[in-house]
């Protein structure tokens, strides 16, 4: 509610009111350096807005500078950045387990929810494998499967198809059309 943010003098986003219904999925357009991935990054705490408000479900997350603002992973979001942000030196597996071992999940369930979450990224067959020895939607695929481990109440996607080339990031389009039939989220 009434969120905006401002970089000294430069209002970056004026007073954004936005109200996301439960279970759908929403898109942001506009042109480069608009603010879609400002506000994305707003919502997942990891840039603290000027003023307004932010809640998640009945959780209020964000009210002004100084008063509520809940740490990043505390907020039960999934993000997937736009460079995905995957851990070079973790195997496919560790990477998708890596949230759960910050949320100290038991070994054993961590290992089982990862490897159920690659199967239904259809990455199961890969879970040794480092990210280097991955193709860019297997990538994708990895950084969704980390996104989607932990039960998220929303799923962020910045940019998710933008560092694919046209035929992948039309077969990718449909794959996140799946996964989220599979994983019903916001």
């Amino acid at each position: 509610t009434n969120i905006s943010k401002s970089y000294r003098e430069t209002k970056v986003i004026p007073g954004l009111n936005l109200e996301i219904p439960d279970g759908s999925f929403l898109s942001l357009l506009g042109p480069s350096g608009c603010g879609k991935t400002t506000i994305l990054r707003m919502v997942a705490g990891l840039e603290e807005p000027t003023t307004g408000t932010i809640s998640i479900g009945n959780e209020l997350v964000f009210a002004g500078p100084n008063a509520i603002n809940v740490p990043p992973e505390k907020r039960e979001l999934g993000m997937v950045f736009q460079s995905y942000a995957i851990w070079p030196h973790l195997t496919v597996l560790e990477n998708v387990a890596f949230p759960l071992s910050c949320r100290k999940v038991p070994r054993k369930e961590r290992i089982e929810r990862s490897m159920k979450m690659l199967a239904g990224v259809r990455l199961e067959g890969l879970s040794h494998r480092k990210p280097h020895q991955l193709s860019g939607g297997q990538q994708q695929r990895v950084a969704l499967a980390r996104a989607l481990v932990a039960n998220p109440k929303v799923l962020l996607l910045d940019e998710p198809l933008s560092n694919l080339d046209a035929n992948l990031r039309d077969e990718m389009c449909d794959e996140i059309k799946k996964i989220r039939d599979r994983f019903p989220i916001t």
